[in-house]
Parts: C-alpha cells; sequence; structure tokens
C-alpha cells in the first residue's frame, strides 16, 4: 500500500460559524473525529471518495486531522474510514472511477472504415509517385512467368495487341455472318434497360429469349441506343446451336487453362451506345475485342471508398453523367480513359472498376479461365 498524506490544516475553516458544516468522522476501532469545514473544501471530497472507493482500487491516502484545538493530530488511512456524519447535509458529486481495463478485448476498437480510407488513401498517393500512373501498357504479349510477375501480381491492366491474330472470329465475326449461321439459334438478352437505372443487378427482370437473326437486325436498325444487349449474365455459349462460335476463338497457352469453358467465357453483342455499368469483378479476367470499338473507364481498387456499392459489386456512379452535387466526391477520382478495338485484349485485374460502352456496333468475349490463382469470391 502506497500512502499519500493530506493534509487539512489548511482546510480546517476560519469563517463565520454560519457557513461552516460540522463534519464527524467515524473509523473502524469507534473512534471519532469531529472537524468543521466549508462544504465546498476540496478534503470533504477527498474524505468521501475514500469512503466510496474500494481498498483493492486504489491506493490508500493517509489522512492528519488537526484535534486538540491544533496540539495534536489524527492519523488514519482512508481505508480506516467507515462513516462520515455532516450537519447540516451536504451533497457532493462523487467522481466515478474509471472502470478497469483488464484485458485488450475490453479496449473499443477504432472504425474500421475510417481504418480502411486511410489506408487506401496511401496506397493511392504512393501509387501516383510512379511516372507510369494512369497509363496502360499497349504491348505485344509476353512470357506466362513474365505476365505473372509484371501484371497479374501487381494487379496492373495491360493491353496485349497480338494475342488474337490467329483467331478465325476476327475475320468471320460480324453482325451478318451471326445472322447467316446462327440465326435461327435462340438466345438470351436483356431489353427495357433503360427504363431502369440498375438494370444489370435487376438483370433477370430484362432478360427475354430472342432468335438472334431478330436481334441482330435490331441491333442494325435500332440506332445508338443503352435499351438492349446481349452480355455476360445471358449463357449464350452453352446454348444449343451456339457453342460453335467457340471454335472460332483460341486459348492463350501461356495464361490460360488448355481447355474450352462455355462457363468461364462470355458473349457481348449489341449496338453502339451500349452500357455495362460501373462495377468490379471479383476476379481477374481477359476482356478480348473482336468487332468494333469499345471505351473503358478504368478506377482503381485504391478508390473504392469514393464510390457507392450495391449489391456488391456495383456502383451507383454513372461516369457517363457523373452527379457531383450528389457525389462531390467524385473530384478526387482519377479515371484512366482508353479505347479498345479488333484484336485488342484488355487484362482486367480483380478489384479494378470499371464502365464500358460500346462507341459503335460491337462484338466481345470474356475469357476467365485463367491459369493461375483465380478465385477472389467474398
Amino acid at each position: 500500500m502506497i500512502a499519500e498524506q493530506i493534509s487539512v490544516d489548511s482546510a480546517i475553516a476560519t469563517a463565520d460559524d454560519s457557513q461552516l458544516v460540522q463534519v464527524m468522522l467515524m473509523l473502524d476501532g469507534g473512534h471519532q473525529c469531529e472537524i468543521a469545514l466549508m462544504p465546498d473544501a476540496p478534503l470533504l471530497g477527498e474524505l468521501f471518495q475514500a469512503l466510496t472507493t474500494e481498498p483493492e482500487n486504489s491506493e490508500s491516502k493517509l489522512f492528519q486531522i488537526p484535534i486538540e484545538e491544533g496540539n495534536g493530530a489524527l492519523y488514519f488511512p482512508g481505508a480506516s474510514l467507515v462513516a462520515i456524519a455532516t450537519d447540516p447535509a451536504v451533497s457532493l458529486a462523487i467522481p466515478e472511477e474509471p472502470k478497469p481495463i483488464e484485458t485488450r478485448e475490453d479496449i473499443e476498437p477504432d472504425d474500421p472504415v475510417l481504418q480502411l480510407e486511410w489506408q487506401l488513401n496511401t496506397y493511392h498517393k504512393l501509387a501516383k509517385l510512379s511516372p507510369d500512373y494512369g497509363k496502360v501498357e499497349r504491348i505485344p504479349h509476353v512470357s506466362g512467368p513474365e505476365f505473372l510477375e509484371r501484371f497479374y501480381i501487381r494487379n496492373k491492366p495491360v493491353i496485349f495487341t497480338d494475342l488474337m491474330e490467329n483467331w478465325k472470329a476476327l475475320s468471320l465475326w460480324s453482325p451478318q455472318y451471326f445472322k447467316e449461321k446462327y440465326g435461327h439459334v435462340t438466345v438470351g438478352a436483356q431489353f427495357n434497360r433503360e427504363s431502369n437505372q440498375q438494370y444489370e443487378w435487376c438483370r433477370d427482370k430484362h432478360q427475354k429469349m430472342v432468335l438472334f437473326g431478330e436481334f441482330v437486325d435490331q441491333v442494325l436498325q435500332g440506332g445508338e441506343t443503352n435499351d438492349y444487349y446481349i452480355g455476360a449474365y445471358n449463357g449464350n455459349f452453352s446454348r444449343e446451336g451456339f457453342t460453335g462460335l467457340l471454335d472460332d476463338i483460341e486459348l492463350f497457352p501461356e495464361y490460360l487453362t488448355d481447355t474450352k469453358d462455355a462457363n468461364n467465357t462470355s458473349f457481348w453483342f449489341g449496338p453502339g451506345g451500349a452500357i455495362t455499368p460501373l462495377h468490379f469483378d471479383p476476379l481477374n479476367t481477359f476482356l478480348c475485342q473482336v468487332y468494333g470499338r469499345k471505351r473503358v473507364r478504368l478506377i482503381a481498387p485504391t478508390q473504392k471508398h469514393l464510390l457507392g456499392t450495391y449489391g456488391h459489386y456495383f456502383s451507383n456512379i454513372d461516369l457517363e453523367n457523373p452527379n457531383f452535387e450528389r457525389y462531390p466526391q467524385l473530384k478526387k477520382l482519377d479515371i484512366i480513359e482508353l479505347i479498345i478495338g479488333p484484336g485488342d485484349v484488355l487484362f482486367l485485374p480483380v478489384g479494378w472498376w470499371h464502365q464500358v460502352r460500346s462507341l459503335e456496333v460491337s462484338i466481345s468475349i470474356s475469357l476467365l479461365n485463367l491459369a493461375f490463382e483465380n478465385t477472389f469470391n467474398f
């Protein structure tokens, strides 16, 4: 026990008797001591604090009370105080002892969202120090190990310019070719998309089955629109009579598994003006442009906290018409904009946000069967 001596010589009241409080201290062993104090005397608060504090929870204080008109003194530890009586009654605000923290689990954690935002902002600032920040390379293909090291592991997008050189699709695929050879096949497509801003998230409500030839006519005759589109979720490569299109493509042996898989290959076809809204994918993909051109807007994962998210993967933000009044944080966004055309293969790393617009009638496929670890679902 560590004792702190509390001297009361200066606390003994010398004011007019009408202002004093008579304080009777009752100690263990039956001892008593009476003193007169001002009602706001700090000592009175110390005495009440000692009376209400458990001995094992605080260091004991040693009180020194003058007696016999100041010729003697009574010393006692705060733990010996049994009761206090005052005349008249006083009301004191006794400060509560803070709850002791016994384990790390008792500590209230910091806001994890703020911590994550700080980390993302930090990584983004560091990335901007690179002279290549905001640039997407356009290069011929590299070896599998080099691709893995330079782009895949580093989560860095890149456009390869020669991976599709031996694809029959580059010379064959067109709206006319589709109508002539596959016009009789029933395919899934989305319609009435412009009636619902969340058409991609609510895609089942917009899904219809249609003869491919009829859809081709609609695309060629309807002009620029986002009202109808064949996109990734329609599963058309798995439909009877449509799988022959897979014979017109070749896999990238150093980047992909060695088997064509309809479930890991997506087909995109639609008019100029068709939009894939802002989202990210929970895996790495190759976007292969066969016909027409697309504009791709990319946003790094380090800016995720600036984008409202719904359905895990989609954003409420429309980069075609950004609402800066409602979303002022968009002014902080760094957006990479690029154009891909026939023969271009864009590597889209996992977690990168992207919004895609067809600049004209467009045909694309996405390949998901990468040869490296590609499972990042949450």
